[in-house]
């Protein structure tokens, strides 16, 4: 096999490895956030409104709630998209026997009495507060169900236990044992073990992609379920702990928690302080960006010197290569060259590998940082014109509610993110050989040498593998993402020109 295409290969490796590893980071999701975010898709299918709706819709044909003086309902199936969707498609794509909408009325029910029973505890009401709940009270923010509705699949003393995704269903598994022993439904309206196992498959997979888990306190974050592709708003997430992180995993624990701790720190202060949220956010990231380039910067800075040289060592490297214009059919030649080569390097202190310490180094770094963007709970709330920054910049690019006033037009925002990360990322990859290339212009020429252009080659194609590699990771990863490679490049670039000046002004001394 040519060596070019085992460069490609290795760079596609690299590839999948990084979107393998990137997945493989844990969520920081407890249970109890998880049944928050499975709250937020199933509500049950009891709709609830008011005696003055109920009188001025008597078509609505609405039923009064026992137990209250001004609430009444209806059920459907209509009533709650996400719960619908999976129903059908247990019936017609599975064949599944599906429950009866009477068993998702008296899980409603149970979910509701529960709720109420927590928040009279919490508020101290008394029995004729109950009965004069409005339903403000029950449905609106913060109310009764969004704050305890999540016990339908959670008790809230659940802890994250080896026992792991089970645990999360405990709850909904206890209400429809209850519901069985209930005279108010029969053994034919309950779900089956077929409908059972489908149903918590579907409903896991949906919350499967909301990482966004990791706050530094209790409070309401973010936008983590979408109903017919919109966003069901905030939730309440718990409150992490740097042991909790340490549970997860080693890298959580020794990089992915402190910065995500970091970004919620500096967040929560620009927040308090006054500044817009979106705005927050984005400078959150900034400041991050900041303090984890300059400390890669502490790690690479030899490496990143030794590139340099080796830049500056282009004239005597380009005059050995002259001596033997046929390095790459001459074995002879070849290792002449290289022993040369070799004691040009070791004369000026360079080693032509060093660049790969700086991969080594921020490979785990890239991840990390990646984990602590996608799991910050708090860039995942608020928007920054119109984009949630927890979001990929390809799904807002694809949704076409983004490009409408309704959704704020973050496909502009988007678009405008990924042409920025992307143009910022060639300039950032390709300034060392447009500087290169501008040097060999002083350099006469000595000869043609086709091992020099074979190597260059190589060199050029192993740059723009791993530029398209770093776009289309920018496009498909989160968006906050994206604004971190956006500014990580203007870094890199001026880092770049700043270690070339310093290089030249050391090299002008010495003579």
């Amino acid at each position: 096999m040519k060596r070019s295409n085992k460069i490609a290969l290795a760079c596609i490796g690299l590839f999948i490895g990084a979107s393998m590893l990137s997945s493989c980071t844990a969520s920081f999701c407890s249970v109890n956030d998880k049944a928050h975010m499975l709250y937020v898709l199933d509500y049950g299918v009891t709709a609830y409104y008011d005696a003055e709706y109920a009188a001025n819709n008597p078509e609505a044909n609405l039923t009064k709630l026992d137990g209250f003086n001004n609430i009444y309902y209806d059920v459907s199936f209509d009533n709650c998209p996400t719960l619908k969707t999976v129903i059908f498609n247990a019936k017609d794509t599975s064949g599944l026997v599906i429950p009866s909408l009477d068993y998702y009325k008296k899980l409603d029910e149970l979910v509701l009495n529960r709720a109420i029973e927590l928040s009279a505890l919490e508020n101290n009401w008394t029995a004729d507060d109950i009965k004069n709940l409005t339903v403000e009270q029950i449905t609106g923010d913060r109310g009764v169900l969004d704050t305890y509705g999540y016990l339908k699949f959670a008790d809230s003393d659940i802890e994250d236990s080896p026992r792991g995704r089970e645990a999360l269903w405990d709850n909904w598994d206890k209400l429809n044992e209850q519901i069985r022993k209930s005279s108010d439904v029969t053994i034919y309206d309950c779900p089956t073990n077929d409908f059972v196992n489908f149903y918590k498959r579907e409903m896991n997979n949906n919350i499967t992609a909301y990482r966004s888990c990791i706050a530094t306190k209790d409070g309401y974050y973010g936008y983590y379920g979408k109903v017919d592709g919109t966003f069901t708003g905030e939730i309440e997430i718990e409150g992490k702990s740097w042991g909790y992180a340490w549970n997860k995993g080693f890298l959580e624990g020794l990089l992915i928690y402190p910065i995500g701790w970091l970004i919620d720190t500096m967040t929560l202060g620009m927040l308090n302080s006054g500044v817009p949220s979106g705005v927050a956010q984005i400078l959150g990231i900034l400041f991050i960006t900041i303090i984890v380039r300059a400390i890669m910067i502490l790690f690479t800075f030899k490496s990143t010197a030794a590139n340099a040289k080796l830049n500056n060592l282009q004239p005597e490297i380009a005059k050995i290569q002259a001596k033997y214009p046929n390095a790459n059919k001459s074995q002879n030649e070849k290792m002449r060259m290289g022993d040369e080569m070799n004691k040009l390097y070791k004369k000026h202190g360079v080693n032509p590998f060093s660049s790969l310490l700086t991969m080594f180094i921020q490979f785990p770094i890239f991840i990390c940082v990646w984990g602590a963007l996608s799991g910050s709970a708090l860039l995942s709330t608020g928007n920054f014109l119109g984009l949630n920054l927890s979001e990929s910049i390809s799904s807002v690019l694809f949704r076409a509610s983004s490009w409408t006033a309704a959704g704020g037009y973050a496909g502009i925002t988007a678009l405008v993110l990924f042409l920025l990360m992307a143009g910022s990322q060639v300039v950032s990859m390709l300034l060392p050989q447009w500087m290169q290339k501008a040097k060999q212009k002083k350099i006469s020429r000595l000869g043609r040498n086709p091992a020099k252009k074979s190597q260059d080659n190589k060199m050029k194609w192993f740059t723009y593998i791993m530029m398209i590699m770093i776009i289309a990771m920018g496009f498909s990863l989160a968006s906050g993402m994206g604004v971190y490679w956006f500014i990580g490049a203007i870094v890199s670039v001026g880092q770049t020109l700043i270690t070339q000046k310093v290089m030249e002004s050391k090299k002008k001394g010495k003579k």
